[in-house]
Protein backbone atom coordinates (compact mmCIF):
# COMPACT_ATOMS: atom_id res chain seq x y z
CA UNK A 1 0.00 0.00 0.00
CA UNK A 2 1.21 3.62 -0.70
CA UNK A 3 1.84 6.08 1.88
CA UNK A 4 -1.08 8.58 2.30
CA UNK A 5 -0.32 12.24 0.63
CA UNK A 6 -2.01 14.52 2.50
CA UNK A 7 -1.87 17.90 4.11
CA UNK A 8 -1.50 18.32 8.15
CA UNK A 9 -5.00 19.61 8.82
CA UNK A 10 -7.97 19.83 6.19
CA UNK A 11 -8.82 17.70 3.15
CA UNK A 12 -7.30 17.71 -0.59
CA UNK A 13 -9.99 18.56 -3.09
CA UNK A 14 -10.04 17.31 -6.56
CA UNK A 15 -12.36 18.69 -9.42
CA UNK A 16 -13.04 16.73 -12.11
CA UNK A 17 -15.07 18.42 -15.41
CA UNK A 18 -15.93 15.45 -17.08
CA UNK A 19 -17.46 14.91 -20.63
CA UNK A 20 -19.37 11.76 -21.90
CA UNK A 21 -18.13 9.25 -24.14
CA UNK A 22 -19.35 6.66 -26.77
CA UNK A 23 -17.73 4.21 -23.94
CA UNK A 24 -19.19 5.67 -20.84
CA UNK A 25 -20.57 3.12 -19.02
CA UNK A 26 -23.57 4.03 -16.94
CA UNK A 27 -23.30 2.04 -14.03
CA UNK A 28 -18.89 1.58 -13.76
CA UNK A 29 -19.38 5.35 -13.29
CA UNK A 30 -22.02 5.07 -10.50
CA UNK A 31 -19.82 1.66 -9.46
CA UNK A 32 -16.90 4.18 -9.45
CA UNK A 33 -18.48 6.97 -7.36
CA UNK A 34 -19.60 4.27 -4.43
CA UNK A 35 -16.50 2.78 -3.89
CA UNK A 36 -14.85 6.14 -3.57
CA UNK A 37 -17.71 7.05 -1.00
CA UNK A 38 -17.18 3.47 0.76
CA UNK A 39 -13.55 4.41 0.74
CA UNK A 40 -14.06 7.34 2.92
CA UNK A 41 -14.07 10.13 -0.16
CA UNK A 42 -16.97 12.24 0.03
CA UNK A 43 -18.42 12.43 -3.60
CA UNK A 44 -20.28 15.62 -5.27
CA UNK A 45 -21.80 15.07 -8.41
CA UNK A 46 -23.36 18.13 -10.41
CA UNK A 47 -24.10 18.61 -14.06
CA UNK A 48 -22.28 21.55 -15.58
CA UNK A 49 -23.88 24.33 -17.77
CA UNK A 50 -21.91 26.60 -19.78
CA UNK A 51 -18.47 24.72 -20.15
CA UNK A 52 -17.13 21.70 -22.26
CA UNK A 53 -17.77 19.48 -19.35
CA UNK A 54 -21.18 17.87 -19.24
CA UNK A 55 -20.95 16.85 -15.21
CA UNK A 56 -18.48 17.73 -12.70
CA UNK A 57 -17.23 15.06 -9.68
CA UNK A 58 -15.68 16.71 -6.86
CA UNK A 59 -13.98 14.84 -4.28
CA UNK A 60 -12.92 15.54 -0.72
CA UNK A 61 -10.04 13.42 1.33
CA UNK A 62 -7.69 13.29 3.69
CA UNK A 63 -5.58 10.99 1.23
CA UNK A 64 -5.03 12.23 -2.40
CA UNK A 65 -4.08 8.62 -3.23
CA UNK A 66 -7.99 7.84 -2.86
CA UNK A 67 -8.77 11.17 -4.89
CA UNK A 68 -6.60 9.45 -7.30
CA UNK A 69 -8.53 6.27 -7.24
CA UNK A 70 -11.90 7.98 -7.66
CA UNK A 71 -9.98 9.69 -10.83
CA UNK A 72 -9.07 6.42 -12.45
CA UNK A 73 -12.38 4.98 -12.01
CA UNK A 74 -14.08 7.42 -13.56
CA UNK A 75 -11.14 7.20 -16.55
CA UNK A 76 -12.27 3.13 -16.46
CA UNK A 77 -15.90 3.61 -17.07
CA UNK A 78 -15.31 5.61 -19.75
CA UNK A 79 -15.53 9.07 -18.53
CA UNK A 80 -13.59 12.05 -20.50
CA UNK A 81 -11.64 14.28 -18.02
CA UNK A 82 -11.67 17.56 -19.97
CA UNK A 83 -10.33 19.84 -16.47
CA UNK A 84 -9.82 19.23 -13.16
CA UNK A 85 -8.97 21.49 -10.14
CA UNK A 86 -6.87 20.53 -6.86
CA UNK A 87 -6.84 22.18 -3.67
CA UNK A 88 -6.60 21.59 -0.31
CA UNK A 89 -9.50 23.53 2.37
CA UNK A 90 -7.77 25.49 4.32
CA UNK A 91 -8.25 29.10 7.32
CA UNK A 92 -7.43 31.78 5.47
CA UNK A 93 -5.48 34.64 8.02
CA UNK A 94 -8.90 36.34 8.09
CA UNK A 95 -10.66 33.14 9.53
CA UNK A 96 -8.03 32.53 12.01
CA UNK A 97 -10.17 33.58 15.20
CA UNK A 98 -13.05 31.65 14.35
CA UNK A 99 -14.66 29.24 17.02
CA UNK A 100 -13.18 25.83 17.02
CA UNK A 101 -16.25 24.61 15.50
CA UNK A 102 -16.56 26.97 12.70
CA UNK A 103 -12.99 26.45 11.98
CA UNK A 104 -13.53 22.73 11.79
CA UNK A 105 -16.42 22.80 9.42
CA UNK A 106 -14.17 24.96 7.07
CA UNK A 107 -10.76 22.24 7.30
CA UNK A 108 -13.79 19.05 7.02
CA UNK A 109 -16.89 20.05 5.30
CA UNK A 110 -19.40 17.38 5.45
CA UNK A 111 -20.47 17.89 1.74
CA UNK A 112 -23.48 18.84 0.40
CA UNK A 113 -24.88 20.75 3.16
CA UNK A 114 -28.74 20.07 3.34
CA UNK A 115 -31.13 22.26 0.70
CA UNK A 116 -28.12 23.55 -0.81
CA UNK A 117 -28.85 21.51 -4.97
CA UNK A 118 -26.30 23.81 -6.54
CA UNK A 119 -22.76 25.37 -6.02
CA UNK A 120 -20.17 27.63 -7.48
CA UNK A 121 -17.11 26.53 -8.88
CA UNK A 122 -14.25 29.74 -9.20
CA UNK A 123 -11.37 28.64 -10.44
CA UNK A 124 -8.13 30.90 -8.55
CA UNK A 125 -4.96 30.19 -10.45
CA UNK A 126 -2.09 31.61 -8.84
Amino acid sequence: MMEAVGVSQGLVVVHLFCARTSATDDAAVLSAVKDATEAGTQVVTVAVLGHKAQLCFMGLHADAWALRDLQTGLVRAGVDIVDSYVSITELSEYALGLPAEMADMRLNPKLPPPDKPAWCFYPMTK
